[in-house]
C-alpha cells in the first residue's frame, strides 16, 4: 500500500520534488518582481538542513524552482587600505591619588578620503607594549556634526590584543574621524590609523546556538562533548560566566580572559573552525583554579542568505530538510553577487512540516529489477560493486569504457547476478582521453597530417605542443571518415601556440559538434607553409561518457554493452527523472572494462537478421514468383482470338 501511494504521489503531484523535503515556510518578499532579494536563514532552518544547504529549495506558486546564490559571511568588494592623515591631536593627563596611576586622555582627528566605499574598518598602531583604553569614535561632517558614533575597548596584553574595529556604514557627508582614548596607564599612545574600506562589512553575527551538553570535570579540565546539527556552521565560540577575574585556555582555540580596572577588559569569544561531521569536544584548561562559575557556552553561527530575484508568480515557498537532495546547481551558482548594503531582508513565516513529505525514501517504489536480458549477447562488461541499497547511486564511466559502447549508449544495461536489468536514467558527461599520435605524414606540398581513431561522441580535441616548442600559428582542418563512406570535414580554423606571450593567445582547442559519429578515422591536417613541420605533438580528446543514476538494491552489478542489435532502454523511472536528478547520490565508479566471459559471438545468419528474417524474405520471394506466374497465365487466357480461331 505504501509503495502504491508513493508511486501515485510521484506520478500525480505537480511538483514531485516536494516529497523529498520535510519542512516548508512562506517567504515574505519586500520588493517587486525582478528586484534583488535576500533571505537570511534562521536557526530553526539551519538546525534541520545539511551544512552545504543541499536540501534547500525555493519554489514559486507555479511549482518552478527559483534560482538562488548562497551568500555567506564575508567582506564585499576588494579591500582598499588607506593610511589616514592626522589633522590634530590633544592630550590631557589628570593626576590621581597616591598609589593610583594617572588618567590619560588623548584625542586625535583624522581625515577621511573623499572617494571611498561606505564601510570602514579602522586599525590603530602604537609602539606602547601594554595598555587598556576606552575608545570613543565619532564620524564628523565638515561642520563638526556627528553622523556616526561607536564605543569600544582597545588593549594590548600578554594574552591578546584588540586594535581594530568595523564602523557602521558612514554617510557621504562624513569627512573626518575623531578618536578619543582614555585609560590609566603610563603615558600617551600617540596612535596612527589605517582604514580598510568595503561597500559592506561582514554582517553582525546575531545567531547563537547554545551548547546544552553537561560538562564533565576531567582532572584539571572542564570538558564538553556533543553532536551539533549538520546545518550549523560555527564561526566563534562564546562563553558566559560570573567569575569576575580569570584567564583560561580553551585547548586548540586560544585563551579567554576577564580583568577588572578603570576600563574592564575581557575576551569571551574565540574563532572556531569545525572539521565538518562528527562529535565536537571542547576542553577548558582550569590548571589549579576552580571551574568557572555558572558557565554557559554557545556558538556564534554563520547565517547564510539565499540571494535571488523575485519571480513574477508568487507566493514563494521555502522547502528544506529531509537530507536527501544534492546541492542545487543553477546557472547563477558561480556568479559573484554584490547586494546593496541596505537591502531589506525577506522573512520566513508559517514554518511547518511539509504535508507532501514522504517519510520513506521517495523512490523506494522503483527499487526493483526489470526484465531479464540475454547476457551472452553483450561483448563487454564492467563491475559496479558495493552498492548499499539505501542510496541513490550515480554510476560513473570513463572514456575507455565509452570507446567500445554505441555512440548513443543504446546498448548499455545494468544487471544483477540473475541477469535482470535495473532501471536507470541516463545523463551525458564528459571525460578526457589521450590520443596516441605517430609522426606526421606529408599530405600534400607544405602540408602535414596525423591520422587517428577515436570512437564515440567526440566533443573536442586539444593539441599539446612539447615543452619548449617555438611559436606557431597554422591553419588546420579535421576530417572524419567511417568505413565505406566518403570523408567529411568536421572542423577548420587556426591553431596558435604562443609560449613567449608575444601578444597572441594560445588557441589549441578544436571544438566539434555533438554528432554521435561512432567509430571512425579522424585526420588532422596542418598547412605548414614555408615552416618546418611540427613534431612531438600530443593530442587529447574530450568524449561523451554515460552517467547512470539508479535506485539499486544492495549487492554487486554488471554494466553490459557491446550488443549492436539492442535498442535504447526505456524505463518507468524516467517519469520521475527530474526528481531523481535532484536527489543526493553516492558515486560508484565502474571498474575497468573487460570482455564478457559469457559472450557468444553472433553467427553470420544472426548478424544478417536471423532465421526468422531469412524465412520471411524467402516466403516473400516465393510469393512474388507465384503471383508473377499467375499474372502471366491470366494475361494469356484473356488474349482475344482471330476469326480463324487462332490467338492473335
Amino acid at each position: 500500500m505504501t509503495t502504491l501511494l508513493t508511486m501515485l504521489l510521484l506520478a500525480q503531484a505537480p511538483e514531485p520534488l516536494r516529497a523529498a523535503f520535510s519542512q516548508q515556510g512562506s517567504v515574505v518578499l519586500p520588493g517587486r518582481p525582478g528586484d534583488w532579494a535576500r533571505l537570511p536563514l534562521p536557526d530553526t532552518v539551519l538546525r534541520q538542513v545539511e551544512r552545504d544547504l543541499a536540501d534547500v529549495r525555493l519554489v514559486d506558486a507555479s511549482g518552478v524552482l527559483v534560482p538562488f546564490v548562497i551568500q555567506r559571511e564575508r567582506a564585499f568588494d576588494p579591500e582598499k587600505r588607506v593610511w589616514l592623515t592626522q589633522i590634530s591631536a590633544t592630550r590631557k593627563e589628570t593626576p590621581a591619588g597616591q598609589g593610583t596611576p594617572n588618567l590619560y586622555e588623548e584625542t586625535a582627528l583624522f581625515s577621511l578620503p573623499t572617494t571611498r566605499a561606505r564601510t570602514p574598518r579602522l586599525e590603530f598602531s602604537t609602539s606602547t607594549s601594554r595598555f587598556v583604553r576606552k575608545v570613543v569614535i565619532d564620524a564628523l561632517t565638515e561642520k563638526g556634526t556627528v553622523v556616526g558614533h561607536l564605543e569600544t575597548t582597545f588593549f594590548r596584553l600578554s594574552q591578546a590584543e584588540q586594535l581594530s574595529v568595523w564602523l557602521p556604514a558612514l554617510e557621504r557627508e562624513a569627512v573626518r574621524v575623531r578618536v578619543t582614548l582614555t585609560g590609566q596607564d603610563d603615558g600617551f599612545l600617540s596612535p596612527s590609523a589605517v582604514a580598510t574600506f568595503a561597500e559592506r562589512g561582514p554582517p553582525e553575527t546575531t545567531l547563537l546556538w547554545p551548547i546544552t551538553a553537561a560538562p564533565v570535570t576531567d582532572g584539571k579540565s572542564t570538558v564538553y562533548r556533543f553532536e551539533k546539527p549538520k546545518g550549523i556552521v560555527p564561526m566563534r565560540l562564546s562563553i558566559k560566566t560570573t567569575t569576575p577575574w580569570f584567564s583560561r585556555e580553551i585547548v586548540g582555540l586560544g585563551r579567554v580572559f576577564r580583568q577588572a580596572g578603570y576600563t574592564p577588559v575581557d575576551r569571551l569569544s574565540l574563532p572556531f573552525t569545525s572539521n565538518g561531521e562528527g562529535p565536537v569536544e571542547i576542553t577548558i584548561n582550569n590548571e589549579d583554579s576552580p571551574p568557572l562559575e555558572h558557565l554557559e557556552l554557545a556558538f556564534e553561527i554563520e547565517q547564510p542568505e539565499l540571494v535571488f530575484t523575485i519571480p513574477a508568480v508568487q507566493p514563494v515557498t521555502l522547502y528544506f530538510g529531509g537530507n536527501r537532495t544534492r546541492r542545487a546547481h543553477f546557472d547563477t551558482s558561480d556568479v559573484e553577487v554584490r547586494l546593496p548594503f541596505d537591502l531589506e531582508a525577506s522573512m520566513l513565516r508559517d514554518l511547518k512540516p511539509n504535508p507532501d513529505f514522504i517519510p520513506a525514501a521517495p523512490l523506494t517504489a522503483f527499487r526493483k529489477p526489470g526484465a531479464a536480458v540475454p547476457v551472452s549477447e553483450f561483448a563487454h562488461l564492467a563491475w559496479v560493486r558495493g552498492v548499499s541499497g539505501t542510496e541513490v547511486s550515480s554510476v560513473l564511466f570513463t572514456a575507455f569504457h565509452a570507446q567500445t559502447m554505441a555512440a548513443d549508449f543504446r546498448d548499455l544495461r545494468l544487471v544483477d547476478a540473475q541477469g535482470q536489468q535495473w532501471p536507470y536514467v541516463l545523463k551525458d558527461s564528459t571525460a578526457m582521453l589521450p590520443v596516441p599520435l605517430t609522426e606526421a605524414k606529408a599530405a600534400a606540398a607544405n602540408h602535414s597530417a596525423w591520422t587517428f581513431t577515436v570512437a564515440g561522441r567526440v566533443v573536442s580535441f586539444a593539441l599539446i605542443p612539447p615543452a619548449g616548442a617555438p611559436y606557431f600559428s597554422r591553419s588546420a582542418t579535421v576530417t572524419f571518415q567511417r568505413e565505406g563512406l566518403q570523408p567529411q570535414r568536421v572542423w577548420s580554423g587556426w591553431l596558435t601556440s604562443n609560449p613567449d606571450n608575444r601578444g597572441a593567445r594560445s588557441e589549441l582547442l578544436i571544438s566539434l559538434d555533438s554528432t554521435a559519429r561512432g567509430e571512425g578515422t579522424y585526420t588532422l591536417e596542418l598547412d605548414d607553409g614555408g615552416d618546418a613541420p611540427l613534431s612531438g605533438l600530443a593530442l587529447e580528446s574530450t568524449v561523451t561518457v554515460p552517467q547512470l543514476t539508479a535506485v539499486l538494491a544492495a549487492g554487486d552489478y554488471r554494466a553490459l554493452w557491446g550488443a549492436p542489435s539492442q535498442h535504447a532502454a526505456r524505463y518507468d523511472l524516467e517519469r520521475v527523472s527530474d526528481v531523481l536528478q535532484e536527489l543526493r547520490t553516492t558515486p560508484r565508479a565502474a571498474e575497468p572494462p573487460t570482455g564478457n566471459p559469457s559472450f557468444v559471438a553472433p553467427t553470420l545468419l544472426e548478424q544478417t537478421g536471423g532465421a526468422t528474417r531469412w524465412l520471411f524474405w524467402a516466403v516473400l520471394g516465393l510469393a512474388v514468383l507465384v503471383l508473377g506466374g499467375l499474372t502471366v497465365r491470366i494475361a494469356r487466357s484473356e488474349q482475344p482470338k482471330s476469326p480463324s480461331g487462332k490467338e492473335e
